[in-house]
């Protein structure tokens, strides 16, 4: 999908409110509280990538962490520019569409990927990751028969893990959820 199909997609869906997106994912909490805090207990830098209104940006910015959020809806960029506000945290944020950003190598403690696929990106997420820095995930994974629309499949089973192969496997569940699946994982960049 190009990035101006793909924006006006995300405008719509953002100004018609998606209220599932507002508290941070339970997974996402955990996995933190797990992992990364251990490491990083005074923040850090991290790269939230497709990260709509923030509902991840802003619990970390809430935490000390310098979060760059890239997203590609000008609505979604907005309204978490308000939130940042009201918030009182400063985010850097990006409207673009991850294809386009520049990743830059070695930036980032904490990446944050949730359910947004595009598998070219992978060895950039790889790259932009500092040694010892951690990348939480979660994808839909494809569990049965179903089909996407569009064109765009999910993961395979597995898929994941070899996608970010050069990184340290350190949490990682593959679960069918309703009617498709889906992938949690926790990485680590190791020296």
């Amino acid at each position: 999908m190009k990035d101006a199909d793909s924006r006006a997609l995300w405008d719509l869906k953002y100004e018609q409110g998606l209220p599932s997106l507002t508290k941070p994912d339970p997974f996402f909490l955990s996995a933190y509280e797990q992992f990364v805090h251990p490491s990083f207990s005074n923040g850090g830098l991290a790269l939230d990538l497709a990260g709509g209104t923030g509902r991840h940006a802003l619990w970390l910015a809430n935490r000390k962490w310098n979060v760059t959020v890239v997203d590609v809806s000008r609505v979604a960029i907005k309204q978490l520019r308000h939130a940042a506000n009201d918030s009182m945290v400063e985010l850097n944020l990006c409207e673009v569409g991850a294809a386009q950003y520049d990743f830059g190598a070695k930036r980032f403690d904490l990446i944050v990927l949730f359910y947004y696929l595009d598998r070219s990106l992978f060895p950039k997420i790889i790259s932009a990751l500092n040694v010892g820095g951690f990348v939480i995930c979660k994808l839909a994974v494809s569990w049965g028969s179903e089909i996407e629309a569009g064109g765009d499949q999910p993961l395979s089973r597995g898929e994941l893990v070899s996608l970010f192969s050069e990184l340290e496997a350190i949490d990682h569940r593959e679960r069918p959820v309703r009617d498709r699946g889906v992938v949690e994982f926790v990485g680590q960049k190791s020296p």
